[in-house]
Order: structure tokens, then C-alpha cells, then sequence
């Protein structure tokens, strides 16, 4: 699904991980880029904190945030450091 797509922002994009890991990452729409060619997105992937333009790999779906508000709890991304999102001290 190389051609170009319509989409809203903050919808998901979700694309698929190499063939021996089996899933799927997923990475919210923040803008849909202009220009000709394939579609490209500015995204921030599930736990990260900064914006990455991508173009995105054959297989890959878009996800209505309507729909999706969070995240399914099967979706990969890049989890933060525990120092930098410290669990709180239960006492």
C-alpha cells in the first residue's frame, strides 16, 4: 500500500515487523507530509517522545483513532529507559 493514503491526524499507522518476529509496531499520525510519491508520515512510535518522518513498508494498514483511542496492548514500540519513567514507590 505504496500509493497515497488519506488520513487524519492521530489516526495509527501500524506497520509490520520482519517476518521471524511476528507483529506489529504502531506509531501515531501527527501529520500526513505533502508532495508527490509515496505517502509519508511525521508519527511518534509507542513510547517514544520524539516525531519521525516515515514512508512506510509494504503491508502496512492505517488505524482510526475514533476507533483505536489507545493502542492495543499487543502493539510494539520502543518503551521508554526505567530511569526516565520511574515506577513510584509503592510505600
Amino acid at each position: 500500500m505504496s500509493e497515497r493514503t488519506t488520513t487524519h491526524d492521530g489516526d495509527w499507522l501500524v506497520v509490520p515487523l520482519p517476518p521471524l518476529e511476528r507483529g506489529w509496531r504502531w506509531a501515531r499520525i501527527v501529520e500526513q507530509l505533502a508532495g508527490a510519491g509515496p505517502a509519508r508520515f511525521r508519527v511518534r512510535w509507542v513510547g517514544n517522545d520524539r516525531d519521525s518522518v516515515v514512508v512506510p513498508p509494504d503491508g502496512y494498514r492505517i488505524e482510526s483513532a475514533a476507533e483505536w483511542p489507545e493502542p492495543p496492548s499487543s502493539a510494539i514500540g520502543l518503551w521508554p529507559h526505567p530511569a526516565d519513567d520511574p515506577v513510584p514507590d509503592p510505600s
